[in-house]
């Protein structure tokens, strides 16, 4: 495995040697390359080829940007990815990964011919999503950008890089309240209504008094945080009105 991750990482460092001067290549790790780019940014790229916890996500990006470093995983894709086309309810730490990524994960397939770097794509609203595999990355794209989350363990403003900027995504970051809607599985412009039956619904199945499964706490708490702040905000809109 260790030796597949170092053929991908010596292909990508190939191909960002070889966009210089936009950017230039100052380390490379094996599974961790230091670049800095020619506008200044330093950005490190992880390629993960083993588990990792939102807990382990929030400590790299936590230090990376106090330290003024932007952030890219790429992760082994047939170990941790779906497969294209498949219906899939993205674990915690892959939820993490899709808030500062813009709702994609980057992975790596090192037998993938001429596509070995792609964009996985998490498509829809909700718990739920669609999978698409994009095509191979353009590494003269690679930019920097400041991303705000608002999950319960991930909360904060961090420093992330990007392979393939995606208007729709950077508009999710300027919508805060977008992700609380998609934690209920609800449109952005769900009615008050709308809001409490999702709430009812989703803690008929997840509160601890039916289902207690450590999941189905995490899950709970981020229920409940959506529901608090969605109907503050709902609250705040009618009493302006």
């Amino acid at each position: 495995m260790r030796f597949d991750t170092h053929r991908i990482s010596a292909f990508l460092v190939r191909q960002l040697q070889q966009v210089k001067p936009l950017l230039e290549v100052l380390d490379d790790g094996g599974d961790l390359i230091h670049l800095r780019m020619a506008t200044g940014q330093a950005v490190s790229i992880y390629l993960i080829e083993s588990p990792i916890t939102v807990y382990e996500i929030r400590g790299i990006v936590e230090v990376n940007t106090a330290a003024e470093v932007y952030t890219l995983f790429i992760l082994w894709g047939d170990l941790f990815l779906p497969v294209e086309g498949s219906r899939y309810r993205p674990d915690n730490w892959m939820a993490a990964l899709l808030a500062l990524g813009g709702e994609k994960i980057y992975g790596f397939d090192p037998y993938g011919g001429d596509r070995l770097v792609f964009p996985v794509y998490f498509d829809g609203v909700g718990v739920e999503r669609v999978i698409h595999h994009g095509a191979s990355i353009n590494v003269t794209r690679l930019n920097c950008v400041q991303v705000q989350t608002h999950l319960p363990l991930l909360r904060g403003v961090w420093r992330m890089a990007d392979f393939e900027p995606d208007p729709a995504a950077r508009a999710r970051y300027r919508d805060p309240m977008l992700v609380y809607y998609e934690t209920l599985g609800l449109h952005r412009r769900a009615t008050y209504a709308a809001v409490k039956r999702a709430y009812r619904r989703l803690a008929r199945r997840y509160h601890p008094d039916v289902n207690q499964t450590q999941e189905a706490t995490l899950r709970m708490q981020q229920i409940n945080d959506a529901y608090g702040r969605i109907m503050e905000t709902l609250t705040n809109l009618n009493q302006n009105e």
